[in-house]
């Protein structure tokens, strides 16, 4: 036999005063303990229960200590173990008969266990109260009713939502429900929540309240159906979240493993019920807080319910379904060790027997659950991490981040790496052990020695001056000048532009200068009404400054080459005769030469790009060919937005930034679209020049990597310096 038959054990094993090897007589177990059949093992061994009704403990134990506990009142190790291997086919040593005991001490199963020991039990668990908030923090249960007596008192008004009659009823409303809403599904799909009132938010709290309450119930009735108790529900708080919960630890009591399912199962088809009937509720409820409560239910309520509880990961609903579906009792605590186990010998080709033997498919799903688990709880814990540092004022908020890597993540990894390290004296030069020494030398050859100095900078390609022409008011092509293509001079004449309203104006402009003119020389002559010549004056110089400015205006309409450069982008519907609007580009002009590169390097490379650096720039089209250049200038100061929107996330590029809309406050559009784009990492602006300055630039601005030569640093000095910026930047208060 030995420990491993002992299919579960919750408590912590101790050495009791007692030498179970001589003849001492063990003391004997509690009277009031059950012993109660429970489902067989994996191997078709029978199995039992033992339930201890003070503390509401449930201990799984194996076919050689149900045998070897039936002969208890032998007295010693030794005589026990001879009667259990005279009487049956087993043979136990004395020293599986002691290692049954100290489980069986340990967890305050026997009597007479003398003061001492009772002591050192409680001195080992009991903590200060700052431990016990720290460990307790992320998870503690507040237990708020006993309702065995009330589920005895009304269990028999739900037998009716057991029936098969009242499956097909739900199934029936769900199925309605979904034709209804699917008639109006963008109606549905664009339900407005009215929870942004105290009313709204009363019937939203209220809501989840007595979803979730249902949901406990559903497992409490369906756990009292089959003959267990209830003896406690209550609210657990899950990082300051408060969720019910229903012990139904009772269950174990059970041999069906189809029951426990059922119970596992009750609290989701509860919510699922209350969908469906949620669901065709919808469609007859008028708009307002009802309505939307309905659609709580009927959608985010039910997946929100079996996304968390249906996760096998942590200890909710999906846990105990996978557990009973396998027929796994204590399932996390076997198959982590099992997966200890795998590691060990991965790594080291130790040896070991297996801590306990499965089918092959058994021993392969038990692995593949425990590194998944190992994984989700790693990112979850990290996520937890980074939650409350931000949750919490900044000092709280750094010592609980530290306390939940230090506890949760590195406390795990440094009693695995303190368990190999005292096993050392076992290893022998094997494949295994041979492997892991050269993939941990290459781990910290990577680590330390640099390997490559290329930093990769997000760039764009583009032309060192470009214009893009655009019509000053609305009016009509005269006259193209240019042909796509085109090297042109600054100055040059491109379009002719006509504005027959600006002529008009004009004209009329014209006929009231001159008459204004008329009556300022007719008054002179006369000399009369010489103190309205000046008022007719002040007139006249106005509509000189019309004039001036409508000619203005049309002298506009001739769209001339602000740089000296190569046209391009003029769309062939730009004919004599059309009209253009100020937002149309009539075309763009760029400038000669081989252009610039503009990039933007992260904040931990920046000390590692220094001007004049070669660097080769690739672009995300394989059809444009590679340029090579040298940085030119290294901006020292981040940049507040981006000024190359293309790079930019929001519109595909590599760098995340935040949107932001606000007034533009007097700016240009490129300022403020320019400012818009703020990056959420600190970035600097890289200016390279390329070296074949005879290699035309593009026509649009081409976007890519480009490849500067850098200091060489290794990944761990990388590390180094990024963790401590982080920690420079979060410790400023």
């Amino acid at each position: 036999m030995g420990a491993a038959a002992i299919g579960m054990t919750t408590g912590p094993a101790a050495v009791t005063p007692v030498d179970p090897l001589d003849s001492v007589r063990l003391p004997p177990l509690r009277e009031e303990l059950q012993l109660l059949p429970a489902p067989p093992a994996v191997d078709g061994s029978p199995c039992w229960t033992i339930h201890d009704p003070v503390r509401n403990r449930y201990f799984r134990i194996g076919h050689g200590a149900f045998e070897v506990i039936a002969r208890w009142h032998h007295g010693s190790p030794r005589a026990i173990a001879a009667a259990v291997a005279a009487e049956t086919v087993l043979q136990p040593e004395a020293e599986d008969v002691v290692g049954l005991y100290k489980f069986l001490a340990g967890s305050n199963l026997t009597q007479g266990a003398d003061v001492d020991f009772l002591a050192k039990q409680t001195a080992a668990r009991r903590t200060s109260w700052w431990m016990w908030l720290l460990h307790n923090y992320l998870f503690f249960r507040i237990p708020l009713v006993r309702p065995d007596a009330f589920l005895d008192a009304t269990v028999r008004y739900v037998a009716p939502f057991y029936s098969r009659a009242w499956l097909w009823t739900v199934i029936g409303a769900g199925i309605l429900g979904l034709i209804l809403a699917m008639r109006q599904w963008d109606s549905f799909a664009h339900t407005f929540l009215h929870f942004f009132t105290l009313e709204g938010m009363a019937l939203y709290g209220l809501t989840l309240l007595v979803t979730k309450t249902l949901h406990e119930l559903g497992h409490a009735y369906t756990a009292k159906r089959f003959g267990c108790r209830v003896p406690t529900m209550g609210a657990a708080f899950l990082v300051m979240w408060p969720v019910l919960y229903t012990d139904t630890s009772d269950a174990w009591r059970l041999v069906s493993r189809r029951a426990r399912l059922h119970i596992a199962a009750a609290g989701m088809l509860t919510e699922l019920a209350l969908a469906a009937f949620a669901t065709l509720a919808w469609s007859f409820l008028p708009d307002g807080p009802l309505r939307s409560a309905a659609f709580f239910v009927a959608t985010v309520s039910w997946v929100t319910t079996l996304t968390i509880n249906l996760s096998p990961f942590m200890r909710f609903d999906g846990y105990y379904l996978l557990a009973d579906a396998l027929d796994v009792p204590n399932l996390q605590d076997r198959a982590f060790a099992l997966a200890r186990w795998r590691l060990r010998e991965w790594l080291f080709g130790l040896g070991d027997e297996v801590p306990e033997r499965f089918d092959p498919w058994m021993h392969r799903v038990l692995l593949a659950y425990a590194f998944a688990t190992w994984v989700y709880r790693l990112v979850l814990f990290i996520g937890i991490a980074v939650l409350v540092y931000h949750v919490f004022i900044k000092v709280l908020g750094i010592v609980l981040f530290a306390v939940e890597v230090g506890w949760f993540i590195l406390r795990p990894l440094v009693n695995e790496a303190k368990e190999w390290w005292e096993r050392r004296g076992s290893l022998r030069p094997n494949r295994n052990l041979l492997m892991t020494l050269g993939g941990l030398a290459a781990l910290v050859w990577l680590a330390f020695v640099p390997v490559t100095g290329t930093i990769a900078v997000p760039s764009v390609w583009r032309a060192e001056g470009f214009s893009t022409l655009f019509a000053p008011v609305p009016s009509r092509i005269a006259e193209v000048l240019v042909q796509p293509g085109q090297r042109v001079a600054a100055g040059d004449l491109l379009f002719r532009l006509e504005a027959p309203e600006l002529t008009n104006r004009l004209q009329q402009s014209e006929l009231r200068i001159a008459l204004a003119q008329d009556r300022i020389d007719r008054m002179l002559a006369a000399r009369d009404g010489l103190d309205r010549v000046r008022v007719m004056e002040e007139d006249l110089a106005a509509g000189l400054a019309d004039r001036q400015g409508l000619l203005d205006g049309l002298a506009r309409l001739e769209i001339r080459a602000p740089i000296a450069g190569k046209v391009v982008d003029i769309a062939d519907a730009l004919r004599p005769g059309r009209w253009v609007g100020p937002s149309l580009a009539l075309g763009q002009i760029i400038a000669d030469g081989g252009g610039e590169l503009v990039g933007y390097v992260a904040e931990n490379d920046l000390t590692r790009v220094a001007v004049g650096a070669g660097a080769v720039f690739h672009a995300d089209d394989p059809l444009r060919p590679r340029v090579e250049a040298r940085v030119t200038a290294v901006d020292r100061v981040s940049v507040k937005g981006l000024d190359v929107p293309a790079l930019a996330s929001i519109h595909g590029g590599p760098i995340a930034v935040e949107s932001q809309t606000g007034p533009s406050m007097g700016r240009t559009n490129a300022e403020a679209a320019r400012s818009n784009l703020k990056p959420v990492e600190a970035v600097y602006r890289v200016t390279l020049a390329p070296l074949d300055r005879t290699q035309a630039a593009p026509a649009h601005q081409t976007r890519g990597v480009a490849r500067v030569d850098g200091e060489a640093r290794s990944l761990a000095d990388r590390f180094w310096r990024t963790a401590l910026a982080v920690l420079i930047r979060e410790t400023g208060f």
